[in-house]
């Protein structure tokens, strides 16, 4: 089973957390070493930053929790060594993929000038509970 996530940022509003200056919210929404590959010696890798911001997001939403704010810090999206983008887990996020059942996550981000938009897609077993996951998921019939 696969679920896909997807989201779209503005840069604009990645801008103004930026203006907001090292008290912003985006020391609140990266981690360290997320901070250190979106920054350059003038500043924010604006666009860099606001594809992170969107995989984040794709990735919640993949995860299917309800009643769960996003927790920034434990959606971490790096890079590999050949410069694609990579997502690792920590609690609570880790522990809500466990629950459902994924096994893998892929993520690809893409921007413009104006937006950046991520789209997330779980490799997944079928959950625990079988009669959720028949009632939230219209299955094909062959």
């Amino acid at each position: 089973m696969i679920r896909v996530g997807v989201d779209l940022v503005p840069v604009a509003r990645v801008q103004a957390m930026a203006d907001a200056g090292d008290s912003g919210p985006l020391h609140l929404m990266l981690t360290s070493a997320e901070a250190e590959l979106s920054r350059f010696a003038t500043g924010w890798d604006l666009h860099g930053v606001a594809g992170r911001i969107a995989a984040k997001e794709a990735v919640f939403k993949l995860l299917h929790v309800a009643d769960r704010t996003l927790p920034w810090q434990s959606i971490e999206v790096l890079k590999t060594t050949g410069k694609w983008p990579t997502v690792r887990l920590s609690e609570p996020a880790s522990t809500w993929a466990a629950e459902a059942g994924i096994e893998a996550i892929d993520v690809s981000i893409s921007h413009e000038d104006q937006f950046a938009v991520a789209v997330a897609a779980g490799a997944a077993g079928f959950p625990t509970d079988k009669e959720t996951f028949h009632a939230e998921h219209h299955l094909v019939q062959r």
